[in-house]
């Protein structure tokens, strides 16, 4: 399941076979400060809209992330359409193209990033243990899909599993998937740690995986339960020929 980013949007209907999970902004700073929990984004960009804000909001998310940008737009204006994939939008999807193929593309589009319909550029080995892969940012127990994660979800598992049924502060946590140097509050850590710990559980919940096993100790942080999945966990790196 991924999670895309819609902004300034009307309510789109997901078809139900397609494994999106749709989260709505209209509000820029607030899509922004949610970057680190997507694989996605899809702006709208309706008739009247402002080109120029269009192709700010562009900039400033690839300023934070990599990640594929759609625009969605009422009209067929050949310059924007240009400048918006100059800027590095993957599509520009307008009113010829139906929801239901917009959600398709996108699917197929992060489908291929992530690669998970394709064979895959690791190999996942069977076996009775919890499985992380970097490459594609996934992580996986035998008989179970294969539960995709952003960039920042997947660097808090690895991190975790560098020191399995043990724990690791808010502190650790914060300062090993962000990475950003800046003077934050505690309190502020805290919260953005535990926002991603959400976003995590919610996806092994989704995949049939205990979210149990990313428990909290109170007070202190986070860590991995190996005893209510696998007796071990291991993180895959051998390429495939």
């Amino acid at each position: 399941m991924y999670n895309l980013a819609m902004f300034n949007s009307h309510d789109y209907s997901i078809p139900a076979s397609i494994k999106l999970c749709d989260f709505y902004f209209s509000d820029e700073s607030q899509l922004l400060n949610q970057l680190d929990n997507v694989h996605g984004v899809v702006i709208h960009s309706s008739a009247e809209e402002n080109q120029n804000k269009v192709l700010e909001l562009i900039l400033s998310i690839k300023r934070r992330f990599t990640l594929p940008i759609w625009v969605r737009t009422e009209k067929n204006n050949a310059i924007s359409k240009k400048l918006n994939l100059e800027l590095g939008v993957l599509g520009n999807l307008d009113e010829n193209v139906s929801n239901e193929e917009m959600f398709v593309i996108i699917e197929n589009t992060l489908n291929l990033i992530h690669d998970t319909d394709g064979e895959s550029t690791t190999e996942i080995k069977p076996s009775n243990e919890l499985q992380l892969n970097s490459l594609n940012c996934s992580m996986k127990i035998p008989n179970k899909a294969e539960v995709s994660l952003t960039r920042l979800e997947y660097k808090m598992i690895s991190l975790l599993a560098t020191r399995v049924n043990q724990a690791f502060t808010y502190e650790e946590i914060y300062k090993y998937v962000w990475e950003d140097g800046e003077e934050t509050d505690n309190s502020s850590k805290r919260y953005r740690t535990s926002n991603l710990a959400f976003h995590i559980r919610n996806k092994l919940s989704q995949n049939g995986m205990n979210p149990k096993i990313l428990r909290t100790v109170r007070s202190v942080g986070y860590l991995l339960d190996s005893n209510l999945e696998s007796d071990n966990l291991k993180e895959v790196m051998e390429f495939t020929s």
